[in-house]
């Protein structure tokens, strides 16, 4: 009866290092004359829609994909403007796509933030990387 109070202890560690072990992919993406860099979980990545371009629409409007950005920045009131959206399939998965968004920044070195936004509208944020010296 003793180790029955360690039970929950021992489940919380057990969850919380299965979510840190799930895979994920890497993005990266040439972005106009910026590199960036996202990770995403292939769950994720499977869980959203396939989409043919040829045939139909695609799930998530350019309009949903801006306002999921939105949605995960909420907290921050000075978004900036859009410069820029693209859409792109993701890399070895073939039906799935995203949306690739670049927003101005003023407080990031590069002037922008970049996020991944699957067609299921999750976002990724992607990390920009520094452009070598020459």
């Amino acid at each position: 009866m003793k180790y029955l109070r360690w039970l929950p202890i021992f489940f919380l560690i057990l969850s919380a290092n299965a979510h840190a072990l799930q895979s994920k992919i890497e993005i990266l993406e040439q972005f106009d004359n910026l590199r960036m860099v996202a990770f995403v979980d292939k769950k994720a990545i499977r869980d959203s829609p396939e989409w043919n371009p040829n045939i139909d629409p695609p799930p998530l409007t350019i309009v949903e994909a801006i306002q999921a950005v939105k949605e995960f920045n909420k907290a921050s009131k000075n978004l900036g403007a859009i410069k820029e959206i693209e859409i792109r399939p993701v890399p070895n998965y073939e039906k799935h796509w995203h949306y690739l968004i670049k927003i101005a920044n003023d407080l990031m070195k590069t002037k922008y933030s970049i996020y991944v936004v699957l067609m299921s509208g999750k976002v990724v944020p992607a990390i920009i990387e520094p452009q070598a010296i020459k």
